[in-house]
């Protein structure tokens, strides 16, 4: 959005504007006299109107549009939460100006308007009210529709515009663009009997790039929050059909499980749901920020696969206000052959083909995950935070024998012993306070015939050390409280963030447990050794998220390649969510990257070396130095768990440092 060089120069006066008020009165006599000193823009605006048959002595403006369809329109919601406050501190500064300041959207509907209570009342007794339309083929030329045609900041003053009852007033105004899309979805405008301020154009100008800067945080927290929830649920149900759908009705999000009604579905990611032709949706509903909704039912008709399927539609909400829906779709009578059987709920969201990257270190650790899946004997994967483990143990689960069974995973290192004993054991009724009625099995139980995938098993105490090895000795497995032994056949994956025989050399891992989960011992590369990976996984996780239209500028895959990456593909992924939404056009360039990517030195990438442990360390290190000390801030960065961060600082010896 740029001024033109004519808006540059100071705004003409009331005095200089005679003559358009003479050319206004002879055009609409019918007569083109003096039309050579009227602007071109405003002199095409004005033959516009009047083929569009516009009433010049309109009363004032027409009604169009009902209050309940002005709230199903997001971005018309956006630009109301944005401007609200943003006008109130604009008016706290201009308390004595005699100016009304107001937004409308791309159709030229006033949506919010605030300012000088006598120019308000005004407004009023002109219907220029929220819910007016100000289009050109309603009311002429008019500030709004003349923005709207230019796609540039411009004016209308007095007698240009088309109705005789709009003369009293000038307006400025520039137009406003999506966050996303940047496609341009409403004007900022100021409103005024006269606008003393001669720079005032140039104010408005200002003001708009304001509100599209709060737009685009405002849709970063809304997308972040979104997926973020999406990914969790897919975590908890991993075979669902899930799609996430943003405030607009766009696809952010689809999982894996979509082939079952779609063959290609990765193509509907960034489009409308409601504009997909082989998915029709009926029912589905917009979120508005004044009201909670509880989940819904709607129907989605697969027309390639000839049936129609109930879902639910979830609202999410973060911080009390809506960011978009979770529709889970109910799967189809006669799902695919190849696909495990819907009687088991705990599934494996992802496949081998679903581990993306070509470079030999990756491919060798894909090479041994794959021999392991061959096997029934226990694996055990190793690798820094964010570099994937858990997706591999998915795949390694999917393409076993066990595949038709249970895919249980178990976080080791986000709870105490006796919550971690519950949860891996299951207890009998009255076994301690608030064990429900009736006992629970535990994830051992849970996982019979299947797969036991322990995340951070190197966080176990060394008691539970003891009675896991027990269990993976007997195949036998005792409810907390209980006497009973269960019978359980399962295969572990388990995954570690430090190596393991370092563990074992300082007593912190029992032996015999190591040498039972490391049959198969697979290692994943962090991001920084695999760096030729990095425009590849960039292209996966665009089209993954909805920005399919984004691609990396080349200035910005260089800061990727010369970026240590402590985070791993864990920060890679987070980092593309916000650079594709504060990114301007359809290129992600260095502007748009975070503060500490930007400033990464080369050298970074080779100071990483030596073991597992040493590496951890200086990653955690260099994170807290990066956000001063902020532990909540350093474990985002990291992608771990703020509990799992106070943990390894402590075993590091990084707890008193940091405190100091």
């Amino acid at each position: 959005m740029n001024i033109q060089d004519t808006a540059l120069s100071a705004l003409p006066t009331r005095q200089t504007m005679r003559q358009v008020a003479t050319a206004w009165e002879a055009f609409m006599a019918g007569e083109e006299r003096g039309l050579e000193h009227v602007r071109p823009v405003i002199r095409e605006s004005w033959r516009r109107s009047q083929r569009l048959g516009v009433d010049p002595y309109l009363p004032g403006l027409p009604l169009l549009l009902s209050a309940e369809h002005l709230e199903t329109l997001q971005e018309q919601e956006d630009l109301v939460a944005v401007a609200t406050p943003f006008f109130e501190s604009m008016l706290q500064a201009w308390a004595d100006e005699r100016m009304l300041l107001g937004v409308s959207d791309r159709h030229g509907r006033i949506l919010h308007t605030a300012g000088h209570p006598e120019i308000v009342e005004q407004a009023r007794e002109l219907n220029a009210v929220p819910g007016r339309s100000v289009a050109e083929d309603q009311i002429g030329t008019a500030l709004a529709n003349v923005v709207l045609a230019q796609n540039h900041a411009d004016y209308v003053l007095w007698n240009e515009h088309y109705c005789h009852a709009l003369h009293i007033w000038a307006a400025v105004g520039a137009p406003i663009s999506h966050p996303l899309t940047h496609e341009v979805i409403g004007v900022v405008g100021a409103v005024g009997e006269e606008l003393l301020n001669p720079h005032m154009l140039q104010i408005i100008w200002r003001a708009a790039l304001r509100l599209e800067q709060l737009l685009h945080h405002e849709e970063l927290v809304r997308r972040t929050a979104l997926l973020d929830t999406y990914h969790r649920f897919l975590l908890q149900h991993p075979h669902d059909i899930v799609l996430a759908i943003d405030g607009r009705g766009h696809v952010c999000g689809a999982s894996p499980s979509l082939t079952q009604l779609l063959d290609a579905p990765h193509y509907i990611l960034g489009q409308s749901l409601l504009r997909i032709p082989d998915l029709q949706v009926k029912g589905i509903r917009h979120l508005t920020r004044d009201q909670h909704e509880r989940p819904y039912e709607l129907h989605v008709a697969a027309l390639a696969r000839g049936c129609t399927l109930g879902a639910t539609a979830v609202p999410i909400l973060h911080d009390q206000q809506p960011v978009g829906t979770l529709v889970v779709i109910e799967p189809p009578a006669s799902p695919r052959a190849q696909r495990p059987s819907s009687a088991t709920p705990w599934r494996t969201t992802y496949t081998f083909t679903d581990l993306v990257g070509t470079a030999p270190l990756f491919q060798d650790s894909l090479t041994s995950a794959r021999q392991a899946a061959r096997s029934d004997f226990p694996v055990l994967l190793l690798g820094e935070s964010g570099t994937g483990k858990e997706l591999l143990a998915h795949a390694i689960h999917a393409a076993s024998l066990r595949c038709r069974g249970p895919f249980v995973p178990v976080n080791c290192g986000a709870t105490n012993d006796e919550l971690l004993a519950a949860e891996l054991f299951g207890y009998v009724e009255g076994a301690f306070t608030g064990a429900i009625k009736g006992g629970k099995k535990g994830k051992l139980e849970v996982a019979h015939n299947g797969s036991l995938f322990l995340d951070e098993v190197e966080a176990m105490s060394p008691k539970m050390q003891v009675s896991l090895l027990r269990v993976l000795e007997e195949s036998r497995v005792i409810r907390v409280g209980g006497e009973q032994p269960i019978p359980v056949n399962v295969r572990v994956i388990a995954a570690s963030n430090e190596d393991l025989t370092e563990a074992v050399r300082e007593k912190r891992f029992r032996l015999d447990l190591y040498h039972r989960l490391a049959t198969f011992p697979v290692s994943l590369p962090p991001l920084r050794k695999r760096t030729e990976d990095l425009p590849q996984l960039a292209r996966f996780f665009l089209d993954q998220l909805g920005f399919a239209h984004m691609q990396l500028s080349p200035e910005a895959e260089n800061l990727f390649r010369s970026y240590p990456w402590p985070g791993n593909v864990r920060e890679l992924r987070n980092v593309l969510v916000r650079a594709a939404t504060k990114a301007q056009g359809n290129v992600i360039r260095p502007q748009d990257l975070p503060v500490e990517i930007r400033e990464a030195k080369t050298a970074d990438v080779r100071a990483h070396t030596g073991s597992l442990r040493t590496t951890e360390r200086e990653m955690i290190a260099q994170a807290l130095a990066g956000t001063h000390g902020e532990i909540g801030a350093a474990a985002i960065q990291l992608g771990i768990h703020r509990a799992t961060l106070y943990r390894k600082l402590k075993k590091y010896g990084l707890m008193e440092s940091n405190q100091s």
